[in-house]
């Protein structure tokens, strides 16, 4: 295989930006753009070498950077021209003859993922060229003289980003003919291929909506909530932004995401065929329910599932399950194990095998795939500000109490403090459950209602049924507005920097 080339075009001056300096040396979050765009290739280990082609008038500064950061795969720092194309050009003759794949990417689109990089390395194995591209999310106009002239089809129209990559031999024949032609005139290389090598295919990735452009001052701000958005993102798994150690293992997470949600549908039957046999309500909650909703099935990156009974019916489930459920399945709850701190009901594969950020493995018990099974109840009919606080508050003094503590003056202050608000918010809701209403909202056993959301019980209640996965199962009767007292604007996709699943690790056979 080709070992694989990242050209960083930096040949700006800023113009656009209206900055007194070139855009690539603006600085976000500690680093110039510059720095962020090299450290995604320096660390990625589908590429071998990197080249940054500059603007003459700061080529020193450039080196100077590479200089401080040791950066050990950058190997040339190229003097660009006046347009993009003499960039693409200048790393053309740094790397005439040699047998290598170019990777050319805009050294201001600093948000660039792993992920990326390697869907663009792994096309390049069976295509000449390769772009990345979007969908055209707006309608497109051909205009002339302040008139629209036509409106092309939007469905054929496509976004283009960089990295564009192609073999060497390839791109510099592309450029050779270009250069023949008086009239030549490029705004980027794919364009050139598919001018001067019309016979020769430009195969698309898909792009990403983070992979940004900075062109416009207006352009900072959205930069700065991506880079916000990724940290917050990486924090909630555990890892640095530019920690590409993890990529193989996410690599693996997202090759073998189907095979595991299949895993997870085949106990969701089991559970659900137990249920229904020992005729014990439920019905799908949370992601699992708004995936069957909004996508007929799994979120495409969800990793889980969820349903809901009714607390009072627990006991019969953990009987019923020891009965008969079948050998590889495991009903896991405080009272089969011992080692479980939170009332949650989970049903576990034990062929199989799950890590995820809040496992404890000095703790002994099971960790294969599960379904997790949360008891409901009737809740009092707090006014709604109350009700969150008290059961928001509830479950943090909780969550302190059970979480591991070293001996200090703080952990025994906290023991004391939270303790006595754990109890307090525990009497004001026995309190409460006793003078105020219980038949008009449902939600959570208060242990287990961290977001304080709760739902009237007519929006459950009678259960219907839904679709999930080709598969019938029950789910509330007001799907709609269930969802939206969890998620608000739950057909809104988020961002793609915050689409991930929970799991850090999993193995659907151990067998």
């Amino acid at each position: 295989m080709k070992p694989n080339v990242a050209i960083l075009l930096a040949g700006g001056t800023g113009t656009r930006l209206g900055a007194d300096r070139p855009k690539q040396f603006l600085r976000v979050r500690g680093k110039t753009i510059l720095e962020h765009a090299v450290d995604a290739f320096e660390q990625h280990p589908d590429i071998a070498e990197i080249a940054i082609v500059s603007h003459p008038n700061f080529v020193r500064e450039v080196e100077q950077i590479v200089e401080q950061r040791s950066w050990k795969k950058v190997k040339h720092v190229l003097a660009g021209g006046k347009e993009r194309s003499d960039s693409s050009l200048a790393a053309l003759k740094a790397y005439k003859g040699r047998d290598v794949n170019l990777l050319l990417h805009d050294a201001v689109r600093p948000l660039i993922s792993a992920a990326l990089i390697h869907r663009v390395c792994e096309a390049l194995a069976s295509h000449e060229a390769v772009g990345v591209a979007l969908p055209a999310v707006d309608t497109i106009v051909e205009a002339a003289d302040q008139y629209i002239r036509s409106t092309p089809d939007r469905s054929s129209l496509r976004r283009m980003q960089t990295p564009q990559a192609f073999h060497n031999t390839l791109i510099s024949k592309a450029y050779e003919r270009a250069l023949a032609d008086p009239k030549f005139k490029a705004t980027d290389d794919c364009g050139v291929v598919v001018k001067y090598l019309p016979e020769v295919p430009v195969f698309l990735v898909e792009g990403e909506e983070s992979n940004l452009k900075l062109t416009y001052k207006e352009d900072l701000p959205l930069l700065e909530r991506h880079f916000s958005a990724r940290e917050t993102q990486a924090a909630k798994e555990g890892m640095k932004v530019d920690d590409n150690k993890q990529f193989y293992l996410q690599q693996y997470s997202r090759r073998n995401l189907r095979e595991m949600q299949l895993k997870l549908l085949d106990i969701l039957i089991e559970v659900r065929n137990l249920l229904d046999r020992n005729h014990i309500d439920y019905w799908l909650d949370s992601g699992t329910l708004l995936g069957a909703v909004r996508h007929g099935g799994f979120i495409p990156w969800d990793d889980d599932i969820d349903i809901c009974v009714h607390a009072s019916d627990m006991p019969r489930l953990i009987e019923a399950a020891r009965r008969e459920l079948p050998p590889h399945l495991f009903l896991q709850s405080p009272e089969t194990e011992k080692e479980i701190r939170l009332p949650i009901c989970k049903v576990r594969d034990i062929t199989t095998f799950i890590v995820e950020g809040g496992d404890d493995f000095s703790r002994n018990y099971s960790k294969g795939l599960y379904v997790d099974i949360f008891p409901m109840t009737s809740w009092p009919s707090f006014p709604a500000k109350t009700s969150k606080k008290l059961a928001r508050g509830y479950c943090r003094a909780n969550a302190i109490l059970h979480s591991q503590h070293r001996y200090s003056f703080r952990s025994f202050s906290e023991f004391f403090y939270f303790g006595a608000k754990r109890s307090l918010i525990s009497l004001i809701w026995k309190l409460g459950s006793c003078s105020l209403k219980k038949d008009k909202y449902y939600s959570n056993i208060l242990e287990n209602s961290g977001n304080g959301n709760r739902h009237l019980a007519s929006t459950i209640f009678p259960l219907t049924e839904i679709d999930f996965e080709g598969e019938k199962f029950k789910s509330p009767a007001n799907e709609d507005q269930y969802l939206r007292d969890l998620f608000g604007d739950y057909m809104q996709l988020p961002p793609e920097d915050q689409r991930g699943g929970h799991a850090i690790f999993y193995c659907t056979d151990l067998k």
